[in-house]
């Protein structure tokens, strides 16, 4: 299996998410974020237990061109080659969704206007 190639993709896309070189976007379902390479897609998603809300596994796909799956992990199938995959899974899915939903745009606005409130 490619498992360490695709733990080493793990880490750097966290890594350059987090500096903000990397543009993730929402795809058609809201809880899938995606993220644009030459010839190539990643996505992002969590999946959470029906019937127990608490517990959840992280995915990763990477898919071609014409949409098809070429490779497709969770935080489980990465247990032998990632220290923590499960946390690390979870930050990735986190910043993913944090820059495809504009989260600081939105942080920094909202602390703007309230820069400009008067005091009570």
């Amino acid at each position: 299996m490619s498992y360490p190639k695709i733990a080493k993709i793990i880490l750097k896309l966290a890594e350059n998410t987090q500096k903000g070189s990397i543009k993730w976007e929402e795809t058609g379902s809201p809880a899938i974020f995606q993220a644009a390479f030459p010839g190539y897609a990643v996505q992002v998603w969590v999946s959470r237990n029906v019937d127990d809300p608490q517990y959840s596994d992280y995915y990763l796909r990477i898919i071609d061109e014409e949409g098809k799956i070429v490779e497709e992990v969770s935080d489980l199938d990465l247990k032998n080659v990632l220290e923590n995959p499960y946390e690390t899974m979870k930050e990735l899915c986190n910043v993913a969704r944090r820059s495809a939903l504009g989260v600081e745009n939105a942080l920094n606005s909202i602390l703007n206007s309230l820069k400009d409130e008067p005091p009570f």
